[in-house]
């Protein structure tokens, strides 16, 4: 049990006494403790005689050391901290408290099931506690989760690390911005600003009249959220009735690049196609307005893009928000969008 709460001259008080038999300390199965120090520079408590206690199991010197680096964080957060705090039917390594607000912080530092995470995670949630969970093993990290909080810990040269989602930030800094809301849950990546669809132009020969136009191929739209996050939709389909390439911001854009290369727009609108069995949004030309089947459409498009001969656009037109779960960091321009809109 590490001592994280008492200053340095209440331990040296308090070794003093107990070294000479003045007192006596006692952890909370009763058995009588001694003070020690890790490596690691951490004060903590350990049993006196050896022991098969199951409250008081031993401890590494990270373990011990990571415990009092939360300590220390959630008191410099202006939380109350207390160490190996005892609930119904839990013991948490560190339970950070703010009013009715209440965080434990458990270290995980040997692996764990997903089964025994998320039943020991349901005791939290049962006493109203948030559970945050800080875990060694790489592999114990799950897709985000709003109710399972698994966030990979390493010792670095400076300390303790902790990567959420894309940042990497000490330990003490990721606990300070979890209490304070700078980390949280996210369903969707957005800006305020609408998504970028990339747009492929290449040109196309009418099968029918040989004259050349420029078609147009939006192959997939990408945001980036301000924590750095970036999530992408995929948009390519065929047959389509409605199709980003008819947007009018797309339209617009294309019809531009074909006049500054020289070149027509070819037409789009809806053409009823025998292979398609049915209508569909389709490119035809604009010179005997020829339909240009999807189909054909995709081959060539694959080739142009392999052999680079693709015009590249990025037009600011998508959605403003694109579905990617997420543990969100502000770094300073604040966390992404938290509903559908």
């Amino acid at each position: 049990m590490i001592s994280s709460l008492l200053s340095d001259r209440e331990w040296q008080t308090l070794r003093a006494d107990v070294r000479s038999g003045r007192q006596t300390v006692r952890l909370e199965c009763g058995t009588p403790a001694y003070l020690r120090t890790s490596r690691l520079g951490v004060r903590h408590f350990v049993h006196q005689y050896a022991s098969g206690c199951l409250d008081h199991q031993k401890e590494t010197g990270q373990h011990l050391f990571a415990k009092h680096v939360v300590v220390q964080a959630a008191k410099s957060a202006g939380w109350s901290a207390e160490p190996e705090a005892r609930g119904n039917g839990w013991v948490a390594d560190v339970l950070a408290s703010n009013g009715e607000r209440k965080t434990a912080f458990e270290i995980q530092w040997s692996t764990q099931t997903r089964a025994e995470y998320e039943r020991r995670q349901a005791r939290y949630a049962g006493s109203g506690i948030n559970g945050v969970w800080f875990a060694r093993r790489e592999r114990d990290v799950p897709y985000p989760r709003h109710d399972l909080p698994i966030f990979h810990m390493a010792f670095a040269e400076n300390g303790l690390t902790v990567t959420v989602n894309q940042s990497t930030m000490t330990m003490a800094d990721a606990v300070v911005a979890l209490l304070n809301d700078r980390i949280g849950f996210r369903e969707y990546v957005a800006n305020g600003r609408p998504a970028s669809l990339h747009v492929s132009c290449v040109d196309y020969p009418c099968y029918r009249c040989n004259k050349v136009s420029m078609i147009w191929d939006v192959d997939r739209e990408t945001i980036q959220g301000p924590c750095g996050t970036t999530a992408e939709q995929h948009t390519g389909t065929i047959w389509a009735k409605i199709r980003p390439e008819a947007e009018p911001q797309i339209l617009r854009r294309a019809n531009i690049e074909a006049e500054r290369i020289g070149l027509s727009s070819a037409t789009l609108g809806q053409r009823y196609s025998r292979t398609a069995g049915g209508s569909y949004t389709a490119f035809s030309c604009p010179n005997c307005d020829a339909l240009f089947g999807d189909w054909f459409l995709r081959s060539h498009m694959l080739e142009a893009r392999t052999a680079g001969a693709q015009l590249d656009l990025m037009v600011p037109a998508g959605r403003d928000r694109i579905s990617s779960p997420h543990w969100c960091v502000d770094t300073g321009s604040g966390l992404c969008a938290n509903s559908a809109g």
